[in-house]
Order: structure tokens, then sequence, then C-alpha cells
């Protein structure tokens, strides 16, 4: 059997990355946040897609027929 071939080749992250990224998000987050409404939408479409996620992996589980084509 192959390999399977890589197309996106994701670089190593390492804890100065990370760093550097909390650093940035200080930087451009606001000390006060404007409108305390946008975490609980964040979080309501969260949610959301968790359940429509699950929901349908159940659909999926629940009326899938298996191929008659036989693999080699």
């Amino acid at each position: 059997m192959e390999t399977a071939k890589v197309f996106l080749r994701l670089p190593r992250v390492n804890p100065g990355y990370f760093r550097y990224l909390q650093q940035h998000a200080v930087r451009i987050t606001p000390g006060k946040q404007s409108n305390p409404v946008t975490p609980r939408i964040a979080m309501l479409l969260g949610v959301t897609g968790i359940c429509m996620s699950g929901y349908s992996s159940r659909q999926l589980a629940l009326h899938h027929k298996p191929s008659t084509r036989r693999r080699h």
C-alpha cells in the first residue's frame, strides 16, 4: 500500500510562537469590552455547531447503507 502524500505541511509550533500570539492578542484587544453580547453569541454559535455535527453524525450512522462494491 502506498503512503498518503501530505499536501499541506504545517510548521512545528513552539512555546515562543504561543507567547507571540498571546502578546499580539493583548495588543489588539481593548482593555474594556465594548459589547457584552459578543461572547454570548460566540458561545451560542459554538454550541450550535457542535450540536449540528453530532446530529448529522447520528443521522449518518442511522441511515447508512453499506456499499455493495467490494474493496480489494
